[in-house]
């Protein structure tokens, strides 16, 4: 009963994906390959699916694991070289974001396996080139929304298929706390929770742009199966309980439907100053009444933060550099710092700014926040052109800096991590970034010659 119930699912999945590729329009085959790397990334790796070369969540990986992403970045490569654009433009464009990865090369040199954390800083980056691949596409903002719907569609009805009928598959008992835990077709419920978490903003966003253009494609099946898997990730939140994912896609939902209220979309330019405004008024009201308290204990958890303080203290105490830390995923297979921890604290700081602390020290915290803030001030400032992309932008923006506080995203081959770098580098060609709204395509008259004869602008398919 169960593996009919698991074949009738597939082929209605892959009906559904069908679907959605006729509904979209002027997509090349290529954007399958950041949508195979975003299922992976944000489920479990593919060793684990296809049951061989190895089946567990490693920081190496398997050699299966690794022929994967090799394969995936080797055809993105062979995909962006058959395009036109400007890589030099998107570099300098995405500055903070190079810098930042720059600096975790650099501590690849410092690391206690050279060649171990440089393999990982190859795969991590290769996220910057698959995002590309979605960017250069014809209709970029379409792209994107494809990409994760289409994961959307498969994962989310499949984790609730595995925790109801795989119980092998879908559920794992927590190190920690030794109780049952719903894992869906990640590993790990936190790891559930950041997969609802990026498809549920995309999700949105994609209900919003089809209700706001009245897309006549978007039939009433359509948005019935829509809905049903807003429900089922309602219902996989409810069973996984990863409040910060819950707490993160809340926030991002009220900026997106921001954009529908006259109010607020005339002062959309104001987000960012607003955004800065709010924080600094929630620290200075839980430094006078404890508000963090309060809004902790309403969530269901207590100030340890279901145990992430002690694992931050234990952390702390093993004494890494605190000026260069140990390199780049260096830290959890370094035999002399894991001895120092005890067994329940397993492979993830559980915050993105420690895990880079440890990766790099202060200097790396000091390059991730140089990052932040290079990539908030340019979205801050196509906030003030308009458009509904830069909300969107904004929006998962600061679902990132919320989610890192209890989880670790930055530079973690995570689909929130991916999603961050590609709203951070926003767009491949100038056109795309000065349209009035992002989501239409500049006219070919806009297209610009580059130095060497190559055109910017629409890209070109083979």
């Amino acid at each position: 009963m169960q593996q009919l119930i698991l074949f009738g699912f597939l082929l209605f999945a892959a009906w559904l994906i069908r679907r959605d590729i006729a509904m979209r329009p002027g997509l090349s085959l290529g954007l399958w390959i950041p949508t195979l790397w975003v299922g992976i990334i944000a489920s479990r790796p593919v060793s684990a699916w296809i049951g061989f070369g190895g089946s567990a969540d490693t920081l190496d990986g398997s050699p299966a694991d690794r022929m994967f992403y090799l394969t995936m970045i080797v055809a993105a490569f062979i995909t962006l070289s058959r395009r036109a654009f400007s890589m030099q433009w998107v570099l300098a464009r995405s500055w903070p974001v190079v810098l930042f990865y720059a600096f975790l090369l650099l501590s690849v040199l410092w690391a206690n396996s050279l060649e171990s954390s440089f393999k990982r800083w190859f795969k991590e980056t290769g996220n910057i080139m698959i995002a590309l691949v979605i960017l250069t596409e014809a209709n970029p903002m379409q792209a994107i929304r494809a990409v994760f719907v289409r994961c959307a569609l498969v994962l989310i009805p499949l984790s609730l298929i595995f925790i109801r009928y795989f119980p092998d598959l879908g559920r794992r008992y927590s190190q920690h706390s030794g109780q049952m835990e719903a894992t869906g077709v990640t590993f790990q419920k936190n790891s559930l929770g950041t997969m609802l978490l990026v498809c549920g903003i995309v999700f949105i966003w994609d209900w919003m742009e089809r209700s706001r253009t009245n897309d006549k494609n978007w039939t009433a099946i359509d948005r019935g199966v829509a809905l049903a898997i807003m429900g089922i990730s309602v219902w996989l939140f409810f069973l996984c309980d990863s409040k910060t994912s819950m707490v993160a896609l809340g926030v991002a939902a009220i900026l997106l439907a921001a954009i529908r209220m006259p109010a607020f979309h005339r002062r959309i330019s104001a987000f960012g100053i607003f955004g800065v405004a709010a924080v600094a008024a929630l620290i200075t009201m839980d430094s006078l009444v404890g508000v963090t308290q309060t809004i902790v204990t309403a969530l269901g958890r207590d100030m340890t933060f279901t145990g992430r303080t002690e694992v931050w203290r234990e952390l702390f105490a093993v004494g890494t550099d605190p000026l260069f830390g140990t390199g780049f995923m260096s830290f959890w297979d370094d035999r002399f710092y894991q001895a120092k921890l005890p067994n329940w604290i397993a492979f993830s700081a559980h915050n993105g700014y420690i895990e880079i602390y440890l990766a790099g020290g202060m200097i790396g915290v000091g390059f991730l926040g140089l990052m932040l803030l290079g990539v908030g001030v340019i979205i801050n400032r196509d906030l003030k052109r308009g458009g509904s992309y830069a909300l969107v932008r904004f929006a998962v923006f600061v679902a990132v800096l919320i989610a890192n506080i209890f989880e670790s995203n930055f530079a973690c081959m995570t689909p929130l991590g991916f999603l961050f770098l590609v709203v951070a580098i926003g767009y491949a060609t100038p056109q795309a970034e000065f349209t009035e709204d992002a989501s239409h395509q500049p006219e070919e008259s806009a297209l610009q010659p580059l130095p060497d004869g190559q055109v910017i602008g629409r890209p070109h398919y083979p």
